[in-house]
């Protein structure tokens, strides 16, 4: 078992593992989140997982063309990789001011696709609530503050598993943002056409300092309480 390999978890009451741990690459990182989605299938486990983004990287959903999402010219120019996961969702740039999670557990049927939206969403706003900051579910699986995202949730069903994933924006590069991606070719309504800039925000632009442990503490304690 990869948790093997991983000194240091917690353990909710509801038997879900939650596990702090980030390999050097994106590409790693979603790799170990489909192994572990494999584990939950084969051997039942149930995982919570956080990591950090970084090296920079364009990740795109699993039904994204890159024609279509990137600019592919730029991120060629600038040495950044442009990745696939396996859940759907749009394309999204991963860096060292992303905080992911990933939770796999088994597929037991039970749990639809917007329920289980809602748990993981459930999970941030909680965690955001403790900075002060008052956030919504928006969209199909978004979080947002102030009609702003800041968090992007995805999932996959395979492997007799489900895979959901997503992030918390502590702090991102706008110009290199706008730079890689294009504008979507779908968009939440709520989104109302705004450019990448004026529709995502981040910890450090709603004025909030708080430290890479700290942040992940927060989602911690929200595990705990929700799951």
């Amino acid at each position: 078992m990869l948790l093997d390999n991983i000194d240091v978890f917690q353990e909710t009451k509801s038997g879900i593992q939650i596990v702090r741990h980030s390999a050097p690459s994106v590409e790693e990182n979603l790799a170990l989140d489909e192994e572990l989605a494999r584990e939950a299938g084969n051997i039942g486990t149930k995982v919570l997982r956080l990591w950090w983004g970084g090296p920079t990287a364009v990740v795109l959903g699993c039904g994204d063309k890159p024609e279509c999402a990137v600019n592919t010219d730029v991120c060629e120019m600038l040495g950044i990789g442009v990745l696939k996961r396996v859940t759907g969702g749009g394309a999204v740039v991963q860096s060292q001011g992303v905080l992911n999670y990933a939770m796999t557990i088994p597929d037991t049927g039970r749990l639809d696709i917007h329920r289980m939206f809602g748990l993981g969403t459930g999970v941030i706003i909680r965690a955001l609530s403790s900075f002060g900051i008052e956030a919504q579910h928006q969209g199909v699986s978004d979080v947002a503050v102030d009609n702003l995202k800041i968090s992007g949730n995805a999932q996959a069903r395979k492997w007799k598993s489900v895979l959901l994933h997503g992030t918390i924006l502590m702090d991102m590069d706008y110009g290199l943002l706008e730079a890689v991606l294009k504008h979507p070719d779908r968009e939440p309504a709520y989104r109302k056409g705004r450019s990448h800039r004026a529709f995502i925000t981040t910890l450090r632009n709603l004025g909030v300092k708080v430290s890479c442990s700290d942040l992940e503490s927060a989602v911690v304690e929200a595990a705990h309480a929700l799951l």
